[in-house]
């Protein structure tokens, strides 16, 4: 069985409700697609023009869209769950083919059993990759999109549009359709598997982290930090909720600088490879 056979068997498991992917840590090779970004990515968005090159995390997929805005050459997004890649390709296809407000409705607004979510997706759908196309399908063919929106398979958190609109800078109506011009022109590639280990085979200009240190060893953090692959004058950013002093003090360094959002307690520190 190849591997997006296992991945299609898992997701109908896991949305039929006879699988769970609850192992005792937050992030596995099943672990759940988060439905929208909760960083404030409005608030270093300027880190990111200019690039040409990028690696960031997958996530929710909004930070892979957020980075498209800058018309970059490549983006590289990694996730250490199997899941997401397919998110990212839903999204990206719905950017084609759905309004504005159908977009918004489909992946932010509260999901019904509504027959709405199916004809969304067969606007969606054509677009799609061959083999995403073929994971969703297999799970439009069973469930409807609240079924799949709401099981383990996704995230629980609350989904409100107007606090994802705030945060994301493609989530305006203008960057909206700008970002739909620029997406066939990027070369995108997913990677999967733990970016603490994960071999690369080209070098970046900007680096999106994140929020993972939070997840692992902070010492490892630092250790990766120096070991990404990085050219001179590129920046690496980790996200933090709450960019205390603590923080800063551990992460201090001459290639590191601390930026504090304003009127938040979130902030970003900067590595900047200089030599």
């Amino acid at each position: 069985m190849n591997k997006l056979h296992q991945d299609i068997i898992i997701a109908q498991q896991l949305v039929s409700g006879s699988k769970s992917n609850i192992n005792g840590t937050a992030f596995h090779n099943t672990s759940v697609i988060y439905k929208g970004t909760n960083e404030k990515q409005v608030d270093y968005q300027h880190h990111i023009l200019g690039k040409k090159d990028i690696l960031t995390t997958l996530g929710s997929s909004d930070q892979v869209l957020n980075s498209m805005l800058v018309s970059p050459n490549s983006i590289t997004a990694f996730d250490i769950s199997r899941f997401p890649k397919y998110f990212l390709y839903l999204k990206l296809a719905a950017v084609l083919n759905l309004s504005y407000e159908e977009f918004i409705y489909f992946f932010f607004e509260s999901t019904t059993t509504s027959e709405i979510y199916d004809d969304m997706y067969d606007k969606i759908s054509n677009s799609l990759p061959k083999d995403d196309k073929e994971f969703w399908d297999s799970l439009f063919s069973y469930f409807d999109w609240y079924d799949i929106y709401e099981s383990s398979m996704f995230s629980r958190e609350t989904v409100i549009p107007s606090y994802h609109i705030r945060q994301n800078p493609y989530l305006t109506k203008e960057n909206y359709y700008r970002l739909r011009e620029l997406i066939p022109a990027i070369s995108l590639k997913t990677k999967e598997g733990n970016i603490y280990t994960m071999d690369f085979d080209q070098d970046y200009d900007f680096i999106n982290l994140s929020n993972i240190w939070n997840y692992n060893n902070p010492h490892h953090h630092k250790e990766l930090l120096r070991r990404l692959p990085l050219r001179v004058g590129g920046e690496t950013i980790s996200y933090s909720y709450d960019l205390s002093d603590k923080v800063k003090d551990f992460f201090q360094d001459e290639n590191i600088t601390f930026e504090q959002f304003p009127d938040s307690k979130a902030g970003i520190f900067v590595y900047t490879k200089k030599r």
